[in-house]
């Protein structure tokens, strides 16, 4: 027969291998570190364009620097909205991250023709990746060599002008309706399926005025085929100093492409913190850097709060002219 003190001793030994079964049962939850497993991006634009491109680059050095399998996914239609709804509907665990656009964010909310989902109450802000502002060309033929020359033909009653831009919904039609509004002057808007159609069209001949990207309407302007008026963003483009902004003739004037990652809602905030670490560590290497210079963008990086904030002025102020306007989808 076993001695009291044997039994005594036998029952704490069971007490604390138990104890020490269910800690470990809880404990690789809690060990693993973020992220340990393949992370999905999705992209609502097609394969090859700058979105991509950039989601490709970063999710690749992501994938470097985690020691994980980061997929690039091509989620296209409804203006970056399928990839949009998807990565919503995706567990919160920071797996499935979504690059996100100013128009998917800013502008499609307030179409009239909008689904009515709403990205910015749907997903969680991460960080802002990189910018862009649009650029003001006119055809060389047109008798303006500065916004403020710009608007006083507008205002003369026989003289009709235009712009185009990549579409109905875009930042590019927004920046052309904001100049008429600030001028007081009247612009007929043209919209192209691309930036590339309304170039095309600006060097031909047919439309005197585009806004667009830098990377498409820089080469032409020093090879002296279009001129270049002006630049939406507030403060001069660091890659074009010698254009002027057009708030030096419209103070506040102040509207910009952008790019960034979000997550799903409920994601964990040591996950977010995580990725923005990662994020703005990639965004000041000298070689991200070179990369997105010759894409025509600036790194913004920053923090999660500054991305937020960033979305809710555009949000508001977007939205306004989106409704006045009364957009609809392409």
């Amino acid at each position: 027969m076993m001695s009291r003190k044997l039994v005594q001793w036998k029952a704490r030994s069971l007490v604390a291998a138990a104890a020490l079964a269910l800690a470990a049962a809880g404990t690789p939850a809690k060990a693993q570190s973020y992220p340990s497993r393949s992370m999905t991006i999705l992209v609502g634009y097609s394969a090859g364009g700058q979105a991509d491109a950039l989601a490709r680059i970063i999710g690749k050095q992501l994938g470097d620097t985690f020691k994980i399998s980061v997929v690039i996914e091509n989620k296209t239609g409804a203006n970056g909205m399928i990839a949009a709804q998807a990565a919503a509907r995706a567990e919160p665990d920071g797996y499935t991250v979504l690059m996100v656009t100013d128009a998917m964010l800013t502008i499609d909310p307030h179409r009239a023709s909008s689904n009515h989902f709403d990205l910015s109450k749907a997903m969680e802000p991460v960080v802002s990746v990189a910018w862009s502002p649009l650029l003001l060309a006119a055809g060389k033929d047109v008798p303006a060599n500065s916004v403020a020359e710009l608007v006083a033909l507008g205002k003369q009653k026989s003289q009709t002008l235009s712009f185009g831009s990549s579409g109905s919904s875009t930042p590019h039609r927004l920046a052309g309706e904001m100049l008429q509004k600030s001028g007081g002057f009247t612009m007929t808007h043209i919209p192209y399926k691309g930036t590339g159609a309304s170039v095309n069209d600006l060097l031909g001949g047919q439309i005197p005025l585009v806004f667009g990207a830098p990377t498409a309407l820089e080469p032409l302007a020093s090879a002296g085929s279009i001129k270049l008026l002006g630049v939406t963003s507030e403060k001069r483009y660091p890659l074009l100093p010698n254009v002027p902004a057009i708030s030096e003739t419209f103070p506040g004037f102040n509207i910009i492409s952008y790019i960034g990652f979000m997550l799903p809602k409920k994601t964990p905030e040591p996950v977010i913190a995580a990725l923005n670490k990662e994020v703005n560590a990639i965004l000041v290497t000298d070689t991200m850097r070179a990369w997105l210079d010759k894409q025509g963008m600036i790194a913004t990086g920053g923090t999660q709060d500054a991305f937020r904030r960033q979305i809710e002025v555009d949000y508001q102020a977007r939205g306004d002219l989106v409704r006045a306007l009364g957009i609809t989808g392409e």
